[in-house]
């Protein structure tokens, strides 16, 4: 074996051609080792810098906005008080929100573009697959109040909110029906009962929508006799 390779480097020393052939393969082989290496490295640098990349664009969808009770000074200044939470809605809020989805729901005018500003409160105050979606889907089909307005217009007045348990109101109100020459057609009133649900709202759509994330999620009423 020794002599074998003793024979190898004569050869090598005695042929400066083959010396040089051997010398630059070693050479270049060597540096298309470390270009494979560096080639590796590369790829894990490419993709590494790609997951971030993806996680930053998910994060940036992901952005939440926290609703606060803000207390409004006698000089004009904001100064926020604390995050809005379920536990934390004031039930006078929550009453507030009760007749005004009542007024909404029931209200009738005169003019399209009021009457579609109505329903579109009622829309947003109400979650999708809730017994309340399908109930006030089902009275705007068999009472149309754009339909109704172009003969005749509906007052709603809200006589009270009472709390039958911390997400059940109960509200009773009047309505008053006029002719489009002011004439009064009738007078009923009503008694329902509103379940509400609590979800602050995450987005900035959704706080311009409904800041306080107020929702009715079922709602029965009838005429009082």
């Amino acid at each position: 074996m020794r002599g074998k390779r003793n024979e190898e480097s004569w050869e090598l020393s005695s042929n400066p051609f083959l010396a040089g052939r051997t010398e630059a393969a070693e050479r270049y082989g060597y540096l298309s080792k470390n270009a494979a290496q560096w080639r590796r490295i590369s790829a894990v640098l490419l993709l590494c810098c790609a997951a971030c990349v993806c996680a930053v664009i998910y994060m940036s969808g992901r952005v939440t906005v926290a609703p606060y009770i803000v207390q409004v000074d006698e000089h004009g200044y904001e100064i926020a008080v604390e995050p809005v939470s379920p536990a934390k809605v004031d039930a006078r809020l929550l009453i507030a929100h009760v007749g005004r989805y009542v007024w909404s729901l029931k209200t009738v005018f005169n003019d399209p573009e009021a009457q579609m500003y109505l329903m579109n409160f009622v829309y947003n105050r109400t979650p999708s697959n809730t017994a309340a979606e399908k109930k006030y889907k089902e009275y705007y089909a068999a009472n149309n109040p754009v339909t109704t307005g172009e003969s005749e217009t509906a007052t709603v007045t809200v006589s009270s909110v009472l709390s039958l348990s911390p997400d059940t109101w109960q509200a009773e109100w009047t309505e008053e029906r006029y002719s489009l020459a002011g004439n009064k057609l009738g007078e009923k009133r009503y008694r329902g009962i509103f379940t509400t649900a609590v979800a602050p709202p995450s987005e900035m759509r959704e706080v311009l929508i409904n800041p306080l994330g107020i929702f009715i999620t079922d709602f029965n009423f009838s005429e009082v006799l």
